[in-house]
């Protein structure tokens, strides 16, 4: 069993920043990929359309704060061109969660961030101007940041996240939350982390490259081919912000202090086994036809992984390796595996692997 502690975070928006809602998401996704483990800090995201539950007796506003922000450690608000329905006491739900959160935990709790983008045609002038009225009003307190695209609000929050944890956590207000189901080894990456080890692997002299290309913009590169889209800004992100994943984590390290080439540890190798071991049960899941019908080798590896197809000797391994952990039921044929079916270890193991996702790549196929 892990302890350590539950942070929930709550994020505050009317309906026209959704992109910037599942971008604040996908950033606490990446702290928690890259520092759960080593701080023992989980994060949760909380927002009204996962996590309220339909209640009578009172305001929606009022009884959607007493089930949400009661619970939560930090309040984050994002506004652009709405500021959202009245209630009874404030100008909007958003309003009035913030200023209740504000009282009640404190200002430095609170991370409100405004868009200044161009605004959409079908804006109602009345809300935005309520959205500039409500900044106007909170401008001499400081409390806010200004971005304009998604891809910089990611980056500024990301930022903002950092400062406002290391003041939260100097506190000692938090409870240890306990892991209940059993430990394991696995840290949750994003896909793209997931990709570049598995990708890299395939290649006889496994690597991972990062060029900076005058014409192309950022080229990553695993397995011997392009993983990012080139000159595609937010293509380059995600897949330097799984490379950065492996790095922090110390599965891969810079091999000429350039971070142009980077090779893998041997805790990156075995990692990459064990991606390998749940993609290869994947890949028979999806071709036995019933409980007891066996996949023949070659219909394994007739499709390619990551576009790219793996030799009979590397997929001949995988398999050698998951029959050896009683993981599959084998067929053996002079000294190889003509075919093989998964058994109950191997459908356990792939039930615990539910969460591992994969990224496909989205360079030019060579």
């Amino acid at each position: 069993m892990q302890n350590g502690t539950f942070v929930r975070i709550f994020i505050a928006s009317p309906g026209d920043v959704y992109q910037e809602r599942d971008e604040a998401c996908r950033m606490i996704h990446n702290w928690n990929a890259a520092h759960s483990m080593s701080r023992s800090v989980l994060i949760e995201p909380v927002r009204v359309e996962t996590h309220s539950h339909a209640v009578q007796g009172g305001h929606p506003q009022d009884l959607i704060n007493s089930q949400l922000l009661d619970r939560c450690d930090l309040l984050v608000a994002i506004l652009w061109s709405r500021l959202g329905t009245p209630t009874n006491s404030d100008l909007s739900g958003t309003v009035q969660e913030i200023r209740e959160f504000s009282e009640t935990k404190g200002p430095d709790r609170v991370l409100i961030f405004f868009c200044d983008r161009a605004l959409p045609s079908s804006s109602d002038l009345s809300q935005v101007q309520a959205v500039r009225d409500f900044k106007d009003s909170i401008k001499s307190n400081g409390l806010y940041a200004p971005y304009t695209e998604v891809a910089e609000f990611g980056s500024s929050f990301r930022h903002q996240l950092d400062l406002a944890l290391n003041r939260i956590l100097e506190g000692d207000e938090f409870v240890a939350a306990s892991d209940q189901t059993t430990q394991k080894d696995e840290v949750i990456f994003v896909p793209e982390a997931n990709t570049i080890l598995a990708a890299a692997t395939m290649s006889a002299r496994p690597s991972v490259t990062l060029v900076s290309d005058l014409s192309r913009g950022c080229v990553i590169s695993a397995g011997e081919q392009c993983l990012n889209s080139p000159s595609n800004e937010r293509s380059e992100a995600n897949w330097e912000s799984g490379l950065e994943q492996l790095e922090i984590r110390s599965f891969v390290k810079d091999a000429g202090n350039k971070r142009e080439k980077f090779r893998l540890t041997k805790a990156g190798f075995e990692a990459a086994d064990r991606l390998w071991c749940v993609l290869i049960l994947r890949r028979i899941e999806l071709l036995q036809s019933d409980e007891h019908t066996y996949v023949n080798f070659e219909d394994i590896n007739h499709k390619p992984f990551f576009r790219q197809k793996i030799s009979d000797a590397f997929l001949l391994e995988k398999l050698q390796s998951l029959a050896s952990m009683e993981q599959l039921e084998i067929v053996a044929v002079d000294g190889g595996i003509g075919a093989a079916r998964l058994n109950g270890l191997s459908r356990k193991a792939l039930r615990e692997h539910t969460f591992l996702e994969f990224a496909e790549p989205e360079g030019d196929e060579d």
